[in-house]
């Protein structure tokens, strides 16, 4: 059957489909499936990736001034033109349009709520889907004090905090099945370590900041960790990975440092994944379900984290995996060395550790599954 994925259009998304999405669409098409995502953008456009097909539509600019009602018939006449057997959506702006559209077609549909992309979304009163599935990352994952600098031992309780009160508010619905996101464990693995591109660096540490280069994605923090280590005296190369419209900036910020910018965009799953294995630490600046996706995937590829209070939900690190804390220069520095002080082997032994419960192909499965039973 041919699937097609709807992504956000409501709020301001990455460059491109999720690595989740991504993910999706391998497992989709290992299956013998054909996968198909609708992403916002510019200007219309159809492109093909390992994963599957990708189309654009336009939703930015003259679209978006234009009033959302424009944008998400644009999403029905692009899924009109498409012909899919089946539609996921996790677009709160079109969900409504596209659930009717899909019940009058007699095409099954499935509602996803992504609480990185749907702020507060109403799964009551949909109409056209015969399935909604939150992947809200599960709720197991906090920080054990003992891994945690006294300093951020509070924002750690408010974290936990909020992580509860979500999953409460969730739990209780039927209507609901949990199909949480997670990090595609084969894909994201210690073994796409490159040594080649790591000796390149000529560096003593790697630093790797996967975000969007947004005001959100707060990629100046690395830069400021950076500047401040080469104050220091010390060898190191820092990496960011994303797109965004402060690349420029950024660019013209770091001309006297050793920053290397890579786009996210342009880089297919598993050569995402040999940047996340070759890198010493991953610094995670990205807050809220962005920021634990990335620290997953680095994870996954044996690298260990250091994480800002503003990622949620928190990890529970594996000892050596990494340490989550505040947004500060001084408290970051602290942790950075003392991830640097653990043995390579036992760190990296670590972070894989850590990821491994939440390995993303339960919840594929459980979604693949799903259009299976709704298929006509």
């Amino acid at each position: 059957m041919h699937i097609a994925h709807v992504t956000s259009f409501f709020t301001a998304p990455p460059l491109g489909p999720s690595s989740a999405v991504r993910s999706r669409g391998l497992a989709y098409r290992a299956a013998g499936h054909e996968f198909t995502v609708v992403v916002p953008g510019k200007e219309a456009s159809v492109a093909w990736a390992e994963y599957g097909t990708v189309i654009t539509v336009p939703a930015r600019g003259r679209s978006l001034s234009r009033g959302f009602v424009p944008i998400a018939k644009a999403i029905r006449h692009a899924l009109e033109k498409l012909v899919p057997d089946h539609i996921e959506v996790a677009d709160r702006l079109s969900a409504r349009e596209i659930g009717s559209w899909a019940q009058q077609n007699r095409i099954p549909a499935i509602y996803i709520v992504d609480p990185s992309n749907n702020a507060a979304p109403s799964i009551h009163d949909l109409v056209g889907y015969g399935r909604v599935v939150s992947v809200a990352p599960i709720a197991q994952g906090l920080v054990h004090p003992e891994n945690t600098p006294d300093s951020v031992q509070d924002a750690g309780d408010s974290a936990r905090a909020a992580n509860a009160a979500a999953v409460s508010a969730t739990a209780s619905d039927d209507e609901l099945i949990h199909a949480p996101a997670g990090v595609n464990l084969e894909v994201f693995s210690p073994l796409r370590h490159n040594s080649t591109l790591r000796d390149s660096s000529d560096a003593d540490i790697v630093l790797l900041c996967a975000t969007p280069l947004t005001a959100g994605g707060i990629p100046a923090l690395a830069v400021d960790v950076v500047k401040r280590l080469v104050a220091a005296g010390e060898n190191v190369h820092l990496v960011i990975l994303g797109d965004g419209p402060l690349l420029g900036r950024l660019e013209r910020s770091t001309i006297e440092l050793p920053v290397q910018f890579l786009s996210a965009r342009d880089l297919e799953l598993a050569e995402r994944a040999e940047v996340f294995a070759t890198a010493d630490i991953s610094l995670v600046t990205v807050g809220s379900h962005d920021g634990h996706a990335v620290a997953l995937e680095a994870l996954a590829s044996g690298t260990p984290v250091v994480a800002t209070s503003a990622c949620s939900p928190s990890l529970l690190f594996v000892d050596g995996g990494g340490l989550s804390v505040e947004p500060d220069l001084t408290h970051i520095e602290h942790a950075l060395r003392i991830i640097q002080g653990e043995p390579v082997e036992n760190r990296r032994n670590a972070a894989r550790a850590t990821a491994l419960p939440f390995d993303s192909a339960e919840s594929e499965r459980t979604l693949l599954a799903l259009h299976e039973s709704l298929r006509n």
